[in-house]
């Protein structure tokens, strides 16, 4: 039962009103502890993306670990199946990784150019649990609000997930259940949620 602590709480602290700033920072042992002051990661510079592409979270950090910034997005965009479905006769394991609308959510790294351009660094399949909310801790961890497709991308988390680049992706290093909307760094650089 100890895993749901945080789930608990934080439903606690929605129905009853929350306290003052209502910003809480997840324990290893599954607790939630007030948070210091925030210190957001900041945005990225303007950039001319798709326009299918409905950027729901962004953060302005060096996710990649190589001393540059990179612009890191939480993607909802039409649904596409792997190119490699093509040839093969077995089901793809990403046709459920759609909301009713037909949209995927994906994280987006990408490098910022002159005049809107950017490079994609990497742009992830379709997430089997969309991404609603991220940041990047000033050590580089991708940090993840995850909610469920039925439940739209506007709907509370279900568990919060942190990520290492692998230089090839991100590699999952925890994920707990945790209901919350929004998702900051405080000023002692740990996640914060609310």
């Amino acid at each position: 039962m100890k895993p749901f602590l945080p789930v608990l709480f934080l439903l606690g602290v929605a129905v009853a009103g929350g306290d003052a700033g209502g910003w809480h920072t997840p324990q290893a042992d599954g607790t939630l502890l007030p948070s210091a002051a925030l210190r957001p990661p900041p945005p990225c510079p303007p950039l001319r993306l798709p326009e299918a592409w409905d950027v729901r979270s962004q953060v302005y950090a060096d996710v990649t670990g190589d001393g540059s910034l990179e612009c890191v997005l939480a993607v909802w965009r039409p649904w596409r199946d792997w190119p490699i479905t093509r040839w093969s006769t077995a089901d793809s394991p990403i046709t459920a990784s759609r909301d009713a609308h037909g949209d995927s959510a994906h994280v987006a790294v990408l490098k910022p150019g002159p005049d809107g351009t950017y490079r994609a660094v990497w742009v992830g399949s379709a997430l089997f649990q969309p991404v609603v909310a991220l940041t990047v801790l000033p050590d580089g961890h991708l940090v993840t609000l995850e909610g469920r497709y039925p439940s739209g991308r506007a709907a509370p988390s279900v568990a919060l997930s942190e990520w290492t680049w692998t230089g090839f992706g991100f590699r999952l290093e925890r994920r707990i259940p945790l209901i919350a909307r929004q998702l900051s760094v405080d000023a002692a650089a740990q996640v914060a949620v609310r």
